[in-house]
Order: structure tokens, then C-alpha cells, then sequence
């Protein structure tokens, strides 16, 4: 991809954190930048105005009248959308967010790509600390807020780009996973499950795509891969690349061992090919996420990195937002968001809250927001894993015309299924109703989980707010 010095570039689209991150990244390398969404408001409007990116708010052919030289297609965008139709009329060059991301700022560098179902943007954040921490100067690309950056996104001058490496579809016109456009020289694998059921039939879908991301890795690279997962573990005989694996087991090549868990976080010891490494602290609680920063401390160390250098590092790591995120406490009631979608997902994060708070009722706030939850496909994984919350509520779906054709999700088969487990659970349609509900029973000791990969209509905030005026 040629461009020319101050080039004009349109992001259809602008408003996601990747592609407000993008935008603001070509600003950077001193290209002029417009974008448009359909709705437009803080805090990316405001990142992206600071950055000097002029955007539009809704869609118009008009925005296009400038003739720009280059049009980034957000992957939300279908035929239809006027700015698509605009562009495509008047035979305006047009690209895709990861295209863009390989051509402009991952070819000269050497690609360090996290992939999995579960897992992808906390393991890149933890990579990105570790190796800015370590002096190494990255650039790197977060699908995430990180608490220990002031923005998602950084262009470095070291020779690492950082990337979260998605399974999903990149454009309308490029219907494949972002990631076999980030010419990875050093591959995360977490895990491999059945997701995105909008884009792949089933998981043999995935796994072909994986497959295929496993040969692109030269011989001089490396695959880092979960030795828990089987489906992960079964590629692994087709890499030309050297593989080290990752986990728990005995038989890792890096090996963690939980030693504690408090509400400070999780103590565990690193071993290298059974060589210990010493004791490590994360801020954070469970068993994946001891996995995501054994991958990233195995990055690491690739890169170079001293292992007391790791250590320090990753005591400071402080997390991603909407990542076990404590919103506040009021009347001794904590109040965590997460972005748990899949039960997988979801299953983890309640046994990990709940293994590290055991003395708190455990309440399971659920909004099933992604594509996959609007139809019937997990509906029986959701009964193992609310196993261990001790109160559940689940919202409507907010988008049920996700499920197309396919059998949708019911919350309320799914209630009456966990009340006859003994569950104490509920389907509440409205986050202003959740509130209320919430409102009459939580009692001080209580712990409130919030899970969900949409905006779950403000209520963490609501019931923060309201918890706040009746103490």
C-alpha cells in the first residue's frame, strides 16, 4: 500500500476501539483523517477529536466529497451503507482495518500475535506492559482500555508490533479472520472454542482458520500454545516453526504453579523446562489468567527480557478495564464488571470470584449481547456454568435479530432450567428493572458480578449510584 505524504483517509465506522485506534495511528504518521459512525459520542469522539481526526456523525455521501485517497470499511459495515455505496461508485480505493495494520505498521516489525477464543485482549495488554516496562519500546494494538497506558494503542521505536490477533471476519469484502493479515513471528495460542456463530458454521470452521495462521509462522519464529487445550495441541504437529507450550500441567515447557489467591491477586512460581524462575504476583484472579501471563511471560523472555525484569513488571500490571474490574464498594457490596460472553468465559470467572471471595454471596448479573448468545447454542454449557454464583439474574437479549434463522436463546427456558437445579435465579427483561431487583435483596457482604460484552445499559453504574444514595 503506496500513499502519498498527507494523504486524506476515511474510516467508515471510526468509533470502535480498534478502528478510533487506527484513525488516531495514521494521524500519527502525519496522514489527514476523517471518520463517520452512526452514533458519536465520549469517550471515543473525544479521544478522536484531541487527536485532530474530524468526524461525522451518521453516515452521508456527502463525507466523501473531498475525494479521499483511501477508505478504511469498519467490519460492522454492509452494502447498503451510503458512504460504502459513495465509495464504491466513485471507485474511491478502499481497504480494511487489518490490511491497513499490516501494510502501514506491522510489515517492517517483528509481529507478536495473541490469538484463542478467551483471553486475547488480557494477554496482549500484559505482552504490551511487559515489553514497554522492559525498555524494549514496542508498538502495540489493544482491543481494550489498559489501565497502565492512557490509550490503546502506542507507536514505538523498537522493533516489536504487539497485536491482538482476532478470529473474526475483517470486512464485507474480506470474509476471513484479522488475523492472517499480522504476519506473525511469534504466535499465542490460549485456547480454541466454538464462537462466532454469525460467521462460522461450527468449530471445525475455526479450527481450519488456526490451522492455517499455524503455517503462516516462519521457521524462525514461534508458537506458544496452551497445553490444556486439546483442540490447540492437535495443530500443533503442523508447525514448521519451533512450539513451546504453556499452562498448569506437568508437562508444560512453561510451567506455573498457583502458590496464593487473595483479593490482591494470585502468587504463583515460573518454571522453564522444569527450571524454576522464581515467585510472580498478578493483580488479578484465576487459573487463565495465570495462563494468559505465563504466555506473556514466555514472550518475554523471547524478547529478550531478564526474568527479574518480568517480575517487577508484572506486579505492576494493572489490568483492563471491564476485565474483573471493580467498580466500587458501597456498604461493604463490591461491585465488578466483566466482559465474559461465552460460557467458557463466563464459568472461569465466576469460579475464580468466587474461589477469592468465599466468604460472599455471589450474585451473576447476565446480559446475552453477543451474536452467539442471541441463538439457542449454549444454552445447556450456561447451566454448568452458573454453578458457582448463588444468585443469578439474566437480561433479555438485546439484539434477538442476531440469531437469524437459527433456534434463538431463551432466558427464561434458561431460569426455569437453573431454579430446577435449586438456583435461586430470575429473568429480568430491563436494566432499570435489574436495578430495582437488585436494589430490594443484595445485603452488605454481598458481591455483584456484572458480565457481558455490551453496554448492559449503564446498570453497574445505576446500581452504584443508587446503592450510594441509600447509605
Amino acid at each position: 500500500m503506496i500513499l502519498r505524504e498527507g494523504a486524506h483517509i476515511h474510516l467508515i465506522a471510526a468509533c470502535g476501539t480498534a478502528m478510533g485506534s487506527l484513525a488516531a495511528m495514521l494521524c500519527e504518521l502525519g496522514y489527514r483523517v476523517t471518520g463517520s459512525d452512526s452514533q458519536v459520542y465520549p469517550p471515543m469522539s473525544t479521544f478522536l477529536a484531541q487527536a485532530g481526526i474530524h468526524l461525522f456523525t451518521g453516515f452521508d455521501s456527502t463525507h466523501l466529497d473531498e475525494q479521499p485517497d483511501l477508505v478504511i470499511v469498519g467490519n460492522a459495515v454492509s452494502r447498503g451503507n451510503v458512504e460504502l455505496e459513495a465509495t464504491l461508485e466513485r471507485r474511491i480505493p478502499y481497504s480494511c482495518l487489518p490490511e491497513v495494520l499490516r501494510d502501514l505498521f506491522i510489515r517492517d516489525r517483528q509481529s507478536v500475535v495473541i490469538t484463542g477464543t478467551h483471553g486475547k485482549t488480557t494477554t496482549t495488554a500484559m505482552t504490551a506492559h511487559l515489553f514497554t516496562s522492559g525498555d524494549l519500546d514496542p508498538s502495540f494494538l489493544v482491543a481494550g482500555l489498559v489501565k497502565n497506558f492512557d490509550r490503546p494503542y502506542r507507536l514505538g521505536h523498537g522493533k516489536h508490533f504487539i497485536i491482538e490477533g482476532d478470529e473474526y471476519d475483517s470486512a464485507y469484502f474480506a470474509k476471513w479472520a484479522k488475523f492472517f493479515f499480522y504476519l506473525p513471528e511469534v504466535l499465542i495460542i490460549n485456547n480454541i472454542e466454538f464462537d462466532h456463530a454469525d460467521i462460522y458454521k461450527d468449530l471445525s470452521e475455526i479450527e481450519k482458520a488456526f490451522r492455517q495462521v499455524v503455517n503462516m509462522v516462519p521457521c524462525s519464529g514461534l508458537i506458544l500454545a496452551n497445553s490444556a487445550d486439546e483442540v490447540v495441541t492437535n495443530l500443533l504437529p503442523l508447525s514448521l516453526a519451533p512450539v513451546q507450550t504453556f499452562g498448569l500441567e506437568q508437562h508444560s515447557f512453561w510451567r506455573a504453579d498457583i502458590i496464593s489467591s487473595t483479593p490482591a491477586g494470585t502468587g504463583f512460581t515460573l518454571h522453564c523446562q522444569d527450571r524454576p524462575l522464581g515467585n510472580f504476583h498478578l493483580s488479578m484472579h484465576g487459573e487463565y489468567n495465570v495462563r494468559n501471563a505465563t504466555a506473556s511471560l514466555a514472550a518475554g523472555y523471547w524478547a529478550g527480557l531478564s526474568v527479574d525484569t518480568m517480575r517487577t513488571s508484572l506486579a505492576q500490571f494493572k489490568g483492563v478495564r471491564r476485565r474483573q474490574e471493580l467498580i466500587g464498594q458501597v456498604d461493604n457490596i463490591l461491585l465488578i464488571d466483566d466482559f465474559a460472553h461465552h460460557p467458557t468465559a463466563v464459568g472461569k470467572t465466576l469460579q475464580a470470584i468466587a474461589q477469592t471471595y468465599p466468604e460472599r454471596r455471589l450474585w451473576a448479573i447476565f446480559e446475552p449481547a453477543s451474536a452467539t448468545n442471541a441463538r439457542a447454542l449454549f444454552e445447556e454449557h450456561y447451566l454448568a456454568a452458573f454453578a458457582p454464583a448463588s444468585y443469578i439474574v439474566i437480561a433479555a437479549v438485546p439484539h434477538p435479530e442476531r440469531a437469524r434463522d437459527d433456534a434463538p436463546f431463551s432466558p427464561e427456558r434458561l431460569i426455569e432450567r437453573l431454579r430446577v437445579q435449586g438456583k435461586h435465579a430470575w429473568y429480568i427483561a430491563t436494566g432499570d428493572l435489574i436495578v430495582t431487583h437488585l436494589m430490594d435483596r443484595v445485603q452488605s457482604g454481598d458481591l455483584v458480578l456484572f458480565m457481558s460484552n455490551g453496554g448492559f445499559a449503564g446498570i453497574q453504574q445505576k446500581l452504584l449510584n443508587t446503592l450510594s444514595k441509600n447509605t
